[in-house]
């Protein structure tokens, strides 16, 4: 289906599910993230069906930059307040707003325009899934592995599919680095083939690609290419991955402020709910109880969750079945949670 948002000069996709036999349902808005498949990844497409069996009219719109690898933050907003507003009015929907949802990068998108004054009359809640703060300490995290919260410090091997994206998106905006245009051509041949599940990410399997995207590069682009994609039994070389990250921050924030959420954050009257996976390697758990704590001023229904189960994009962790049994409790709660607030 497609659905009209103005200033866009034609009607914009997406997968619309709607309850079988039921003709007014709660509506829900599913922002995706940002990844090949877009509304029609698989793990995004179980999720709308659930909702879906539960007598919600879903409306997952697709963000065609997302599905290009770009972050376009404006257009993403122009979009999510098209479909907010068209499936509000509705005439299937149940009055009383709808329901907003943002995975990953979609879901500090999803928290800016439910701070929008002019939307809130039309918003019954937001969900953000595996969102994000700060995005210096995000990119940071995405090179290094490190991330921290309050007095704890945490280290982990993170998905290098998501400085793959940074790469895609940063390296055109820096003036000292944007003559490496083949480098970013690269690096969204690896990223495309990640999203469509043609290359995992990390592993050794990949190791083979990414070397031979390496060879076609000059020798001025591969050094900066291996702080992007280095080898599965290696990692960026770590004051070098630093200063990159310095590099990069400052150029995506002001060429692309709204990809920065907490400086464009206002009050939020609609419920929020934030949950994340503690075993996220693409975002660390870490950055929705910093994005949690910002809120908590601003938003009067805020409840933020973390969870042991899940992952960002499927990802599993081995943990006992005691653990994972409380976990899954838990992790319940929350989902009640959000459907109470429905």
């Amino acid at each position: 289906m497609h659905f009209p948002v103005p200033g866009e000069d034609h009607p914009v996709p997406g997968t619309f599910v709607v309850p079988a036999g039921s003709p007014i349902g709660r509506g829900w808005v599913v922002l995706h993230g940002i990844t090949r498949p877009g509304p029609r990844h698989p793990e995004l497409l179980r999720f709308v069906r659930s909702l879906a069996g539960t007598g919600g009219r879903v409306l997952v719109p697709e963000i065609r930059d997302w599905t290009e690898l770009r972050m376009a933050p404006e257009r993403a907003q122009r979009i999510l307040y098209g479909a907010i507003r068209w499936l509000h009015s509705e005439p299937g929907s149940a009055p009383g707003g709808v329901m907003v949802v943002g995975f990953s990068f979609g879901a500090p998108q999803a928290l800016m325009a439910a701070s929008d004054p002019e939307l809130a009359p039309r918003l019954r809640g937001v969900v953000g899934w595996g969102g994000y703060a700060d995005l210096h300490r995000t990119f940071r995290f995405g090179f290094t592995g490190k991330h921290d919260w309050e007095s704890e410090r945490y280290r982990e091997r993170p998905d290098p599919y998501a400085r793959w994206v940074v790469g895609i998106n940063g390296i055109p905006l820096s003036p000292t680095l944007r003559q490496h245009h083949d480098v970013v051509q690269a690096l969204y041949r690896l990223a495309a083939a990640a999203g469509e599940g043609r290359l995992r990410a990390g592993h050794p399997e990949s190791d083979p690609t990414m070397a031979e995207l390496r060879n076609e590069l000059s020798p001025a682009d591969r050094d900066l290419f291996d702080l992007f994609a280095p080898s599965s039994d290696r990692e960026p070389d770590p004051e070098a991955a630093e200063a990159l990250v310095e590099e990069l921050v400052p150029c995506i924030r002001r060429e692309l402020p709204l990809v920065d959420p907490l400086p464009q954050l206002r009050p939020i009257q609609t419920p929020v709910r934030l949950l994340h996976p503690r075993s996220d390697l693409l975002i660390p758990f870490t950055e929705t109880l910093r994005l949690g704590a910002a809120l908590r001023p601003l938003a009067p229904d805020l409840r933020v969750a973390i969870t042991g189960l899940l992952g960002h994009s499927g990802q599993r962790s081995a943990i006992p079945v005691s653990v994972r049994a409380r976990e899954g409790l838990r992790f319940l709660v929350a989902l009640r949670d959000i459907f109470a607030v429905a």
